[in-house]
């Protein structure tokens, strides 16, 4: 946990300093990043709920949390091809 900690406070150092979209990119990772370190923090554990199922297919469990760090990368990964923003 500690290091989740650390990580989640470099992370705030570096949405600082970016600029326009990646800052908001990250501002979504961070949130995500708070949400499961307060879950294990609290908890001792971070629980996932949202498990999707459809005939034979079977996607990993999940939680809200794990939703924003996933679309805050995607985000990041859609403006590294877009340039500096």
């Amino acid at each position: 946990s500690a290091i989740i900690g650390i990580v989640i406070i470099l992370l705030l150092f570096i949405a600082v300093k970016s600029k326009r979209l990646k800052k908001f990119s990250f501002s979504i990772i961070i949130g995500g990043a708070l949400g499961n370190f307060y879950d294990r923090i609290s908890y001792n554990a971070v629980p996932d709920f949202i498990d999707i199922h459809y005939k034979n297919f079977h996607w990993f469990t999940f939680n809200f949390a794990d939703i924003f760090i996933t679309m805050g990368i995607i985000i990041m990964k859609l403006i590294v091809g877009i340039g500096n923003m």
